[in-house]
């Protein structure tokens, strides 16, 4: 049974929820105004991405920055930095090394270009670089 305080404290929890996924979602889409790309989290790969990273971080195995606390809010992850979660003040701590920055986090295979791109789910921007076939199979343009 949910008495009023707790009620109160669960409505306000999920406008805070609302409110980081909106600001996701802007800030995904200033992402893609300097030419990053977009991907559906219905994707299959997409969606492994996302539950090898829920199953990192509920095992242990993953790790978070330190301002993650537990109000919601923005948080980033990459493909290519499997298991972590970062406040977006930390984000460049998920900068790729040149070797991986120019590798298809879908195929493995090196290629010029490696097309930027990001999925959305929630307030969490998962990234990612995708050769131009795997872009086809995965992403679409800019939203």
């Amino acid at each position: 049974m949910m008495n009023r305080a707790t009620g109160a404290a669960h409505t306000a929890h999920r406008d805070q929820y609302n409110a980081a996924a909106a600001d996701a979602r802007r800030t995904m889409t200033a992402l893609t105004a300097h030419g990053g790309r977009t991907a559906r989290p219905a994707d299959p790969w997409v969606g492994r991405q996302l539950a090898n990273l829920r199953a990192a971080l509920l095992s242990g195995r993953g790790q978070m920055c330190p301002h993650i606390g537990t109000a919601p809010r923005v948080i980033h992850a990459a493909v290519w930095a499997p298991g972590r979660l970062v406040c977006p003040g930390c984000v460049s701590t998920l900068t790729p090394d040149p070797a991986e920055d120019a590798t298809c986090d879908r195929c493995r295979r090196t290629a010029d270009p490696i097309h930027p791109t990001v999925a959305q789910s929630g307030p969490l921007l998962l990234t990612f670089g995708l050769c131009g076939p795997c872009l086809t199979r995965t992403g679409r343009a800019a939203a």
